[in-house]
C-alpha cells in the first residue's frame, strides 16, 4: 500500500505507518571509512537510512518506479537485492532494493542540502521479518568476519 506522506502526516496518527529509525552511529560509520573505505567519506552513503515495507512486489515495484520518475529525486546508486543473481546466503536470506538518492529541489539547494544523500531500502514483508535483532548479530558477525 503506498501512503502519500502529507495524508499520513495530516493524519496526526503516523506511527501505524512509519517506523523512524536513527542515524548511522557514529562508531560505525568510522569503521566502514576505515574498514571499507580507505578514509573517503565520499563513499559513506546511508549515514541517513530509512526503508519501506510492502506486501507484494507488485507494490514495491510501483514504489521503485515512483522514485525513479520523481523529478525532485536523482537516484545515484541502486543495489537490487532481489534480482535472482544476488547471493542472499551471504546476508541470511535477507533481499531489498537499495536506493541511494538525493533531493534536488529549491528548497534543498536554498538550504546547501541538494548533495545530501540518503539511502531508501525497499523490501517485502516477509523479508522485513528476517529483521530481528537475533538477524542482525548474525548479518554483524558475517560482516566482521569478512572485515566490512
Amino acid at each position: 500500500l503506498l501512503v502519500n506522506w502529507g495524508d499520513v502526516a495530516r493524519s496526526g496518527q503516523p506511527e501505524p505507518q512509519v517506523k523512524w529509525v536513527s542515524l548511522k552511529k557514529h562508531t560505525r560509520a568510522f569503521e566502514k571509512l576505515v574498514r571499507s573505505y580507505q578514509y573517503d567519506p565520499s563513499k559513506l552513503l546511508d549515514i541517513s537510512r530509512n526503508c519501506i515495507i510492502f506486501e507484494t512486489l507488485g507494490t514495491l515495484t510501483t514504489c521503485l518506479g515512483v522514485i525513479v520518475t520523481d523529478q525532485d529525486v536523482r537516484v545515484e546508486r541502486v543495489k537490487n537485492r532481489m534480482a535472482p543473481s544476488y547471493n542472499s546466503e551471504q546476508t541470511g536470506g535477507y533481499r531489498d532494493v537499495c536506493l541511494n538518492i538525493r533531493v534536488v529541489n529549491r528548497e534543498c539547494t536554498a538550504l546547501g542540502a541538494e548533495a545530501h544523500m540518503c539511502e531508501v531500502q525497499l523490501l517485502l514483508l516477509s523479508f522485513a521479518h528476517l529483521r530481528t535483532s537475533e538477524g542482525h548479530k548474525r548479518y554483524v558477525w558475517a560482516r566482521n568476519a569478512k572485515g566490512e
